[in-house]
């Protein structure tokens, strides 16, 4: 077997592990794609010119060199591609030309297959057979120019882009290329012309620019060809935001977390500015996490972290940066709640305070009326016993009722302060015996001012043993369900309180007669922050935080409703 016939088979199969090695690095990236495209075109093109040469007769090799025109034919528009995709270069003129050149070069194999105008095998010679020029032939290499023109033009539009370590990648590249521009031009289009015999060597040429592409890989960690070796599997599943940037601050490449996060498509990253994406500054040099925000493409914004670091191949030279965002919607939404729950916090400790303060002027003037009262009474007694007259009488009655309302009146603005002192206070941890009526009355009294001339209350207390407890917890508790009933009712709507003991549990039941709970949502009113009430208007706590407490007891509380009948909460605790 000849040698040449042996270069082109050893050539074929280097180009089809070089163009695989190369999909197979970022097989998810365009470039990397077209990059195997090219080169198992040009393994195609080895072989067919391999099988050529030992071809049985004229018939058969112009038959098989036929079938090599895919790979001959489609060098140009792919090349153009290849050099658009890695360097970001995507202008209208450039595109228009490289779509031009993929419809001219899918012309030619037609012509090929079908005429004798390009170039065909024609007489056998020691190395195989001796091409002859047909009349497009020096127009198709023409175009082939104008493909390597429009792509020295998209690597000349991206050199300002280009990191320090991808235009070290550029000599490397401009000199292995000029190999198969040079073989070809020579072997396949000049000396065919010419009419001078020579085995054709573009295949071979080709071959070598795929060497150089895994070689680069290899050496640099990333090929300028093929910058698919930034992104992997693992990119792909990162929840977070991850993006390459170039030197100049557009978006290389991007994961799927980024196009989750900002609502574009993974291609429409590529390319975009990131000051167009991210409040945040691309100058900046600190790799800790800022919090910025991110514009989405329906123009809304998110609160998200950026975290970056500069990012080198393997001899350290600069590629550019890679940024990883971060979502913070639900912490920002948890750091709001902890500050409403905070500033909650700190209502309760002013409250408590406030209650204490309250409660000494109250306790000096309520002895204060029961002294006056005590006296009043001596001055009655006197006055009646000197025999004054009816009108005498009267206005002594008079005073001794603004007296006793008087009395009232502070007596029941010391129960509320109780109240607010208890509920406010927050308890040890420690669990001691308690009595729940007790606790539900000092609820109600807590929550008077929603009741009185809104709900009719009913009781209906049965006998209970302790439960062992922390009181303040579960007054809380029924507070939380006695206000929900007091906001469920209309005015003048029912509220029914039971207790009663069953099977060594003590059961309180919170009645009312409001419009009742939604089949849908009946699930979901014990989570955590989950509200019917309009924005503003409540947190979504109270019941989320009454299920937590009455679990933690070794309880459990329960909810039945039918819509327009109104609500039954059950809570269930182990006796002490």
């Amino acid at each position: 077997m000849h040698p040449y016939t042996l270069l082109l088979a050893f050539a074929s199969m280097v180009s089809a592990a070089c163009g695989g090695a190369l999909y197979l690095q970022g097989r998810e990236r365009r470039a990397n794609q077209l990059a195997g495209l090219l080169f198992l075109g040009s393994s195609l093109w080895a072989l067919c010119e391999a099988l050529t040469s030992i071809a049985s007769d004229l018939a058969t090799a112009r038959a098989i060199h036929d079938a090599s025109a895919p790979g001959r034919l489609f060098i140009g528009p792919l090349a153009l591609h290849i050099a658009m995709e890695a360097t970001g270069v995507r202008s209208r003129g450039l595109c228009r030309v490289r779509n031009a050149l993929y419809v001219v070069s899918l012309f030619m194999v037609c012509l090929d297959w079908w005429t004798h105008w390009l170039i065909e095998p024609v007489r056998r010679v020691s190395w195989g057979f001796v091409l002859e020029p047909g009349p497009l032939l020096v127009p198709l290499w023409a175009i082939n120019l104008v493909a390597l023109g429009a792509s020295m033009l998209a690597l000349r539009g991206g050199i300002r882009a280009m990191s320090e370590a991808e235009r070290r990648q550029l000599p490397w590249i401009a000199a292995v290329g000029a190999l198969p521009i040079a073989a070809t031009s020579i072997s396949d289009v000049v000396l065919p012309v010419l009419g001078v015999p020579f085995p054709s060597l573009g295949s071979v040429g080709l071959t070598s620019l795929g060497v150089l592409g895994v070689w680069t890989v290899v050496h640099f960690g990333h090929s300028l060809m093929t910058p698919g070796g930034f992104s992997g599997d693992m990119l792909r599943l990162l929840p977070d935001g991850v993006a390459m940037l170039r030197p100049d601050g557009r978006i290389r490449s991007a994961n799927e977390g980024m196009a989750r996060l900002s609502a574009y498509p993974v291609g429409r990253l590529e390319g975009l500015p990131v000051s167009e994406l991210l409040t945040w500054s691309f100058e900046s040099t600190e790799t800790d996490e800022v919090d910025c925000e991110l514009r989405t493409a329906a123009g809304g914004r998110i609160p998200v972290s950026v975290s970056s670091a500069a990012l080198r191949d393997r001899q350290g030279h600069d590629l550019g940066r890679v940024v990883v965002v971060r979502d913070l919607r639900e912490v920002a939404d948890l750091r709001h709640r902890l500050v409403t729950s905070a500033r909650l916090a700190a209502v309760g400790e002013l409250a408590a305070g406030i209650a204490h303060e309250i409660n000494n002027p109250l306790a000096f003037v309520r002895s204060n009326l029961s002294q006056l009262e005590a006296r009043w009474k001596e001055v009655r007694d006197e006055l009646e016993r000197a025999g004054r007259s009816a009108a005498v009488r009267e206005t002594l009655g008079d005073v001794e009722e603004l007296v006793n309302d008087s009395v009232e009146g502070v007596d029941r603005a010391v129960e509320i302060v109780r109240g607010v002192r208890n509920f406010a206070h927050p308890g040890s941890d420690g669990r001691e015996p308690a009595n729940l009526h007790e606790l539900l009355e000092d609820a109600l009294r807590l929550i008077s001012p929603q009741l009185r001339g809104r709900a009719q209350l009913e009781r209906h207390f049965g006998e209970l043993p302790d439960v062992s407890c922390t009181p303040q917890q579960l007054r809380q508790v029924f507070v939380n369900l006695l206000l929900n009933a007091s906001q469920a009712i209309s005015p003048g709507g029912r509220i029914r309180l039971s207790t009663r003991l069953e099977s060594k549990r003590a059961v309180v039941v919170i009645e009312d007669d409001g419009p009742g709970i939604a089949p849908e949502i009946i699930d979901r009113i014990f989570d955590p922050f989950f509200t019917t009430k309009p924005v503003g208007e409540g947190t979504g706590l109270g019941l989320g935080i009454a299920y937590q407490i009455v679990r933690s007891h070794g309880g459990n509380i329960r909810v039945d409703s039918t819509p327009g009948r109104g609500a039954r909460f059950r809570v269930e605790l182990p006796v002490a």
